[in-house]
């Protein structure tokens, strides 16, 4: 075996020749050297294990150090977003970017200041409420009491023209009767306006014709179409079905607006109307409804403008042609309930086009009903009426009104004299006002009911408010006329409960 080099060269100079032959020394000497070789194979482990301890030292302490680096830089950017999101408009103060108690301290502050802005948040919603409803206690307050008047006014002025008025009295009851009915739509479109707002429109399902529904709106608007020398034609699809079902007070609604605008922006011009087939299902059709005119037009910047609420195409809009610019407005909200929405094609000068396109459900056959206007015999044949009713002026016009269509009327001036005249004496129908003094309409039917449960009674109401369908029913009447009415419509609902 051989020395190891630092032995060998002790060996070699301390010791001489006769001692390299002698075995006890010799096997002194291996053991030595063993030892020699054993020490520095310990030393070179010893020193491997120091440089692999030393780098995996090294690497964990860098870990750490990146480790603080990342969770300094969170705790700094947690701290800028939190005086970002803070409720006062004091800047925050950062402080120590590794103080994590100083986030919760500022969490903690930004957590009360929420609850307070929430429970003032609370607080205003209730307010918003209160006077939400105070403002449609209020709406309801004014349509009576001026619808109310107006239903005399309306009346009176229907039976004048009935009653052979001489010439010159003509034009001034035409001009009485033409400023009432503005009133009327400018109160109703006021009044829809506040129930569309409030979500409270209600839709109704019932037959009817589109064809008819259009060429009534047609003869309503012939008269105003006449005096601005225009002309109105209408162009039904010949694939069209006679009958569907839906809501035609509100589609009449639509359209009349459309029909009565392109007729008062027009002059000697032509209005249109286009009612289309574009798809027929087995249960439903999709009908484009059009209206088309030469007027005066509607520049393209202000295309989204009409639709606004109050807002016309120009303040001399207002000045030249008057309204209110809820109609267009209106129109946009009640498509809107009904799925659909409303289009405009308009260059300023040149004409407008409003269309829109509705999936209506389709029926076999609409009611006779709906042709009872056209057709009906006004004659109630001595049929025998309660109207209790309260204001003079409107017992003096509907006294007169069904007098002149051959009934007999009796008049209670409260529900208590109703009530108490219906238990002696029988009639064949009540006309039941709501708000009356002593006792409202709605008490009296309550007790009439107790005692006679066949007897129709209809509410006659100035209220426009969403609920009184459904309160007159729920006290047992059959059906309400809201004042002031059309007399044509008031007849067919008074010879469909009297027969």
């Amino acid at each position: 075996m051989a020395h190891h080099k630092l032995l060998k060269r002790q060996v070699t100079k301390h010791l001489g020749e006769q001692c390299t032959g002698n075995e006890n020394f010799i096997r002194f000497i291996e053991a030595v050297n063993d030892s020699y070789h054993a020490f520095d194979r310990d030393k070179e482990l010893s020193d491997h294990a120091f440089t692999v301890s030393q780098q995996e030292f090294d690497e964990i302490n860098s870990r750490l150090k990146e480790e603080v680096e990342i969770r300094r830089f969170s705790v700094k950017k947690l701290k800028r977003t939190l005086s970002n999101i803070k409720t006062d408009n004091n800047e925050a103060n950062i402080g120590n970017d590794d103080d994590l108690l100083e986030i919760v301290d500022m969490l903690n502050v930004e957590i009360a200041r929420r609850k307070e802005a929430e429970h003032a948040m609370l607080i205003a919603k209730e307010e918003a409420e209160k006077a939400s409803l105070a403002k449609s206690e209020f709406l309801s307050v004014v349509s009576h009491e001026i619808r109310t008047p107006l239903n005399a006014v309306i009346g009176m002025g229907h039976l004048l023209l009935k009653s052979n008025p001489r010439t010159d009295q003509v034009d001034n009851l035409k001009t009485l009767k033409t400023s009432a009915d503005n009133l009327l739509v400018l109160i109703n479109d006021i009044l829809d306006f506040n129930k569309i707002e409030a979500g409270q429109l209600d839709l109704e399902e019932a037959p009817f014709s589109i064809k008819k529904l259009v060429n009534d709106i047609v003869s309503a608007n012939n008269n105003g179409a006449s005096e601005r020398e225009n002309t109105i034609s209408v162009k039904f699809d010949e694939h069209l079905p006679d009958c569907f079902m839906g809501d035609s007070l509100r589609l009449g609604q639509v359209l009349n607006n459309l029909v009565s605008n392109a007729v008062k922006f027009t002059h000697k011009g032509a209005i249109s109307i286009g009612v289309d087939l574009k798809e027929l299902k087995s249960n439903s059709a999709i009908v484009v409804f059009s209206v088309e005119d030469t007027g005066v037009g509607i520049a393209k910047k202000n295309h989204i403008d009409i639709f606004l609420p109050f807002m016309q195409a120009s303040t001399s809009i207002t000045r030249q042609y008057g309204g209110t610019g809820l109609g267009l407005a209106i129109t946009k909200r009640i498509l809107n309930v009904l799925n659909s929405d409303i289009r405009v094609k308009s260059e300023l000068g040149k004409g407008s086009k409003f269309y829109f396109a509705l999936e209506l459900a389709t029926v076999e056959s609409v009611s006779n009903e709906l042709d009872e206007n056209s057709t009906v015999e006004y004659d109630l044949q001595n049929k025998r009426i309660l109207l209790v009713e309260d204001t003079l002026f409107n017992v003096l016009y509907a006294t007169q009104l069904l007098e002149g269509w051959n009934a007999k009327v009796d008049v209670a001036e409260n529900g208590a004299v109703a009530v108490e005249m219906l238990q002696n004496e029988n009639c064949d129908l009540v006309l039941m006002d709501l708000q009356m003094p002593v006792m409202d309409g709605y008490t009296a039917t309550l007790k009439i009911r107790e005692f006679n449960k066949q007897i129709p009674i209809i509410a006659l109401t100035a209220s426009a408010t969403s609920n009184v369908r459904e309160k007159v029913i729920a006290v047992g009447m059959q059906d309400y006329v809201t004042k002031p009415f059309n007399p044509d419509d008031f007849f067919v609902k008074l010879k469909k409960h009297l027969s």
